[in-house]
């Protein structure tokens, strides 16, 4: 028995449109605009997500935050066991998350700019 080729299916689409497609977000359109109007939503509270299994906290994570980028609203993402926490961040959030950077410039070693060579030379 001769096996079949797949059917593959091709459609017609305008150019404005793929262009849209390929820079558009990644995400489920409705999931986007649930996320988009929990953004736009928040005052004074913080909101929990529980992740839906096969979903990862950083994948999340990065979701919120392109929402909010296109928002123009600064939001700080924190992950819980089972799921992240995210709230309109504060000037206390950049004070916190500036000392941290600061902190973690120090520990970090400088890089080496020339190579030494092990072996003596004389």
């Amino acid at each position: 028995m001769a096996e079949r080729s797949p059917i593959i299916v091709c459609e017609d689409v305008p150019l404005n449109q793929a262009r849209r497609m390929s820079r558009g977000p990644r995400m489920d359109p409705e999931l986007y605009h649930v996320r988009k109007e929990q953004i736009e939503s928040l005052d004074n509270t913080a909101i929990r997500l529980t992740l839906p299994e096969g979903t990862h906290p950083p994948t999340m994570k990065h979701c919120i935050l392109r929402v909010a980028a296109e928002l123009s609203i600064p939001v700080t993402v924190r992950n819980v066991p089972g799921g992240v926490l995210f709230w309109r961040s504060t000037d206390e959030d950049f004070q916190q998350a500036t000392e941290v950077v600061q902190r973690l410039q120090v520990i970090r070693k400088p890089p080496r700019t020339t190579r030494r060579s092990t072996r003596r030379r004389g």
